[in-house]
């Protein structure tokens, strides 16, 4: 009777191991929490981006003091994306085409020797180059997951857990901070019912159809 409940119990350790851990590249389960530092300048703004993944399911949230929260959800399989954004005339969840690849991208990666160990993920170096930017800036990514789940930087050979975004407001560096293999719940990729759905084109003639409004007060 012994020997069969521990047969059990092992079976029962080994399943919840199975459930929690055993993701490959291209399926990953789990919350990873970057933090945002400006490093063109002297900038005591605070920032963060959360990702929650649940498999083709994608839901990215930007906290930041300056531009505050900023959200997306995107359904990998569909290549659709919608952008939440709350105005004063409501809340609007926006539809856009999503791809797994990132056209005309402003960066290209090369190969680079080096490791470095981040949030616990042990990560191999690349050296990037930006557009926007007249130096090469050493970034860092791991094969362990996929890069088709941080939303951009596609094209890289794996998730980026240290990176620079370049753009007209500044040169940001994006470091993970910690990885959370738990599977989010469903109830976060699902689009809020105080919103509504619409099209790049129809937010854009509900959004000037406003100000003409406000205009003609």
């Amino acid at each position: 009777m012994n020997t069969l409940k521990t047969i059990v119990l092992f079976s029962i350790i080994q399943l919840l191991s199975f459930t929690n851990w055993s993701q490959d590249s291209e399926h990953f389960n789990g919350t990873l929490t970057y933090r945002i530092e400006r490093v063109d300048v002297n900038d005591s703004s605070e920032a963060k981006m959360m990702i929650f993944a649940r498999d083709s399911l994608l839901k990215i949230v930007n906290f930041s003091s300056e531009f505050g929260r900023q959200e997306s959800i995107t359904h990998l399989g569909y290549q659709k994306k919608y952008i939440l954004i709350e105005l004063e005339e409501g809340k609007f969840a926006i539809q856009m085409r999503d791809s797994l690849k990132d056209s005309n991208a402003s960066y290209s990666f090369q190969s680079k020797r080096g490791h470095a160990k981040i949030a616990g993920l042990k990560g191999k170096k690349l050296l990037a180059h930006y557009e926007l930017v007249k130096s090469d800036l050493s970034v860092v990514y791991t094969r362990k997951i996929s890069s088709k789940y941080l939303g951009s930087f596609r094209n890289a050979p794996g998730l980026l857990i240290q990176y620079y975004v370049a753009n007209d407001h500044g040169l940001y560096k994006y470091t993970l901070e910690s990885i959370d293999y738990k599977t989010p719940p469903l109830a976060i990729f699902m689009i809020p019912s105080d919103y509504q759905k619409m099209s790049m084109d129809e937010f854009l003639e509900k959004t000037s159809n406003s100000e003409r409004r406000i205009e003609n007060n």
